[in-house]
């Protein structure tokens, strides 16, 4: 998710129990080798100096969930060298990345243009996989297909022969976007025909939406994306719901406003006021198409370019509903 999920993003996200895993933003590869100053920009997780001051060996949040980096692109032997350089830098894990559906990416030969041939994701996949050997697992994302779903089953199967490890799959394809619905049972189509484990992608926004996907794709786990934005505490639900069988309460703005106000905090320090207003209101309009109220507040607050008055705007008491008007007969 570029532009989204960056280390301060994932840190606030994994303080709660729920997510086993996190990926970073996208590298992108084009036709050389990176400096180590991209990687740390992109994952500063991998950075020495941060693991010492959090006190870990791993590649990890601060709560200790792992970080596991994502390179884009389509040159084999370029995304194989960067490969070699992350890992010399530390990364525990490589996931690559067939699923963008941004039309800039894709007009630059990346992400889900690719799946326009099952050759050139195994092409990636093996290169990649050769040049890190057994020493980290490569993993791979993937949507259903580019305009339609005839080749899903091939770049699937494709991605494991080159060495993927696991496959992420969002349940749409990249001419679909981000348009419900996602087909869940495509995913149990997939999973029938590989050895390695499938991951479910696409549309879980609710505990209801979890179990669903589950069921019709049959796959054990699932990744969230925009869902874990739009309600940074449903991991922790589903969690609970997996241990207990219990529902936790919904997400109250309390909780959504407090996440967003940690963020500022910590992204003011190294950004400008407006570009933090900018990705307040990013995350912000993430919330609004699943909770009201987070919908109200970004309607009062999207011409506010002041980092105060916003803070202010998001923890205001919410207005009182008017009273219900007494109803008459004629």
């Amino acid at each position: 998710m570029e532009g989204v999920i960056d280390a301060v993003t994932r840190d606030l996200l994994t303080r709660d129990e729920g997510l086993d895993w996190t990926v970073t933003e996208f590298v992108r590869v084009v036709d050389a080798r990176l400096p180590p100053r991209v990687f740390y920009k992109h994952c500063p997780e991998l950075h020495p100096e941060q693991r010492q001051a959090h006190h870990q060996d791993a590649v990890a949040t601060p709560s200790g969930v792992p970080v596991h980096l994502q390179l884009l692109g389509s040159d084999p032997e370029a995304l194989a060298a960067n490969a070699r350089q992350a890992l010399r830098l530390g990364a525990i894990g490589l996931d690559l990345n067939f699923g963008c559906p941004a039309k800039t990416v894709n007009r630059h030969d990346g992400g889900a243009s690719l799946l326009r041939d099952p050759r050139r994701v195994y092409r990636v996949v093996s290169a990649v996989a050769e040049a890190v050997g057994e020493q980290i697992p490569v993993t791979a994302k993937i949507r259903l297909g580019f305009a339609d779903r005839r080749l899903a089953l091939a770049c699937a199967q494709a991605a494991e022969d080159g060495g993927a490890r696991h496959l992420v799959v969002h349940a749409r394809t990249r001419n679909e976007g981000y348009r419900p619905p996602a087909h869940w049972e495509w995913i149990a189509r997939i999973r029938h025909c590989l050895t390695i484990p499938v991951i479910a992608n696409g549309d879980i926004w609710t505990l209801a939406d979890y179990w669903k996907a589950r069921s019709l794709s049959g796959c054990e786990d699932v990744m969230l994306g925009r869902a874990v934005l739009a309600d940074p505490a449903l991991p922790a639900r589903i969690r609970h719901w997996q241990r207990t069988g219990e529902q936790l309460p919904a997400t109250g703005w309390q909780r959504r406003a407090d996440i967003l106000d940690a963020y500022a905090q910590r992204q003011r320090k190294e950004l400008p006021e407006k570009v933090v207003v900018s990705l307040l209101k990013q995350w912000l309009n993430q919330m609004r198409g699943r909770d009201s109220e987070a919908a109200r507040r970004f309607q009062a607050l999207r011409r506010e370019t002041r980092l105060a008055p916003f803070l202010a705007g998001l923890h205001a008491a919410p207005e009182t509903p008017p009273a219900a008007m007494p109803a008459f007969v004629d």
